[in-house]
């Protein structure tokens, strides 16, 4: 089986790490892969991304804001162009998706609607009942959310397969191989919730209902198979 590449943008909250692990671990649990059939790579605490040796790569969230330009984010911006023309298996979450976005002529900025958390639903579009990764996935679905930023335009040539009225971009076919998510096919219950307790001032200031939010959380099994979909597709391409 080919490895898959955990590339790593960040960290969550330390007292999530001691109970949960990282952003990384909870990819790999999802992936639903022995250890030996992973590997991870620390771009923020930089480790150099491989060329080759690897079936696939996903892209984790991050703390931090494409729109920041960090080194170690626009080095990995240059990384993903290079994989993405060699036709590389793809996953970009978050962060990662944006990232995608920005790197291939897109862009990505705050959402001017504000931060969307909780479960939300996606609403899947035509082009996803033909798509690789999306094509088995119900009409409506619903994902983990956590953001303030979004792809905020598509780079050429990319597909949008799902959104909702606050993210119209929340699945996209960037390129032959490469997608991206808004939503957190990683999270869980426990860290969405965790995730509006931490970030419940500024919801408020949105006049969203933190307390109703948090209480409406609940798995989103659909949006969790699809990096396990994911990986049995780069390990198979």
């Amino acid at each position: 089986m080919n490895t898959i590449l955990v590339v790593k943008l960040g960290s969550t909250y330390p007292q999530l790490i001691a109970k949960q692990g990282d952003f990384d671990d909870w990819v790999i649990r999802r992936l639903d892969l022995s250890k030996n059939a992973t590997r991870v790579v620390d771009v923020v605490a930089g480790e150099n991304l491989s060329q080759d040796g690897f079936g696939g790569a996903i892209i984790t969230g991050s703390h931090n804001m494409v729109t920041d330009k960090l080194d170690w984010s626009e080095r990995t911006a240059e990384w993903l162009r290079r994989q993405v023309e060699k036709r590389t298996p793809i996953l970009g979450i978050c962060y990662g998706h944006q990232l995608l976005a920005d790197a291939l002529g897109g862009v990505a900025g705050p959402n001017p609607r504000g931060r969307e958390f909780g479960n939300q639903k996606i609403y899947m579009k035509t082009a996803a009942k033909s798509d690789s990764l999306f094509g088995s996935l119900p009409n409506v679905f619903e994902g983990h959310c956590c953001h303030a930023q979004s792809a905020l335009k598509l780079p050429a040539g990319a597909v949008c397969l799902g959104g909702n009225s606050h993210e119209p971009n929340h699945a996209v076919r960037f390129a032959e191989n490469c997608w991206g998510v808004q939503f957190h096919p990683e999270f869980d219950v426990e860290a969405t919730r965790y995730y509006i307790e931490q970030c419940k001032d500024l919801l408020a200031k949105q006049r969203i209902d933190t307390k109703k939010l948090s209480a409406a959380v609940g798995p989103t099994p659909e949006s969790y198979a699809l990096i396990s979909r994911f990986a049995n597709f780069a390990c198979s391409a």
